[in-house]
């Protein structure tokens, strides 16, 4: 099972508790500001999201700027499943 869109996820070397904007490849990409990435190595899955709160999430980001890569990876995901 892996860690995906609008999963929770505890980031070691921060201690924090992050929502999931994205996984590309061994990096996780957050939700927040500021955007940013980490090594998927460093996280641990706490909770799994639904399908729903995933589509809920990557809608939401679709609506972000052209310069976010939140916004772009959504966008992307979604023309993907249409």
């Amino acid at each position: 099972m892996g860690i995906d869109t609008a999963d929770h996820v505890q980031h070691a070397p921060s201690g924090e508790t992050w929502v999931v904007a994205y996984v590309r490849g061994d990096r996780l990409a957050w939700c927040g500001w500021p955007q940013g990435e980490a090594a998927l190595s460093d996280c641990t899955l706490e909770r799994k999201a639904t399908p729903a709160e995933r589509d809920t999430l990557l809608h939401e980001m679709a609506a972000c700027g052209q310069n976010d890569s939140r916004g772009s990876y959504a966008r992307e995901r979604l023309a993907q499943a249409a």
